[in-house]
């Protein structure tokens, strides 16, 4: 699987996201392709399938999920607030 060149016009937009995915280890290749195409996009890793960014995903990634079929198990979230659990 190669890198995809990724549209770098995209800048960050104040808006956080999380990108959690659960690949299987039989698809072990295109889970490490993933964790390559998060970084190109500026993405960092919290665990091992949870990751943060600020910046959109561009749809050539996307699309790219959508060829590898790994769609369904790549979930993309917008953190509206920060913060940790409280004590109760």
């Amino acid at each position: 699987m190669a890198e995809q060149k990724h549209d770098r016009t995209l800048r960050a937009d104040g808006q956080k996201r999380l990108v959690c995915f659960d690949i299987p280890e039989r698809d072990r290749a295109k889970r490490q392709w993933l964790r390559g195409e998060l970084i190109v996009c500026g993405y960092r890793q919290l665990q091992k399938s949870v990751w943060i960014g600020e910046i959109p995903l561009p749809q050539d990634f996307i699309e790219a999920l959508d060829a590898l079929e790994l769609r369904g198990r790549v979930h993309v979230l917008r953190v509206e607030s920060e913060g940790t659990l409280n004590r109760s």
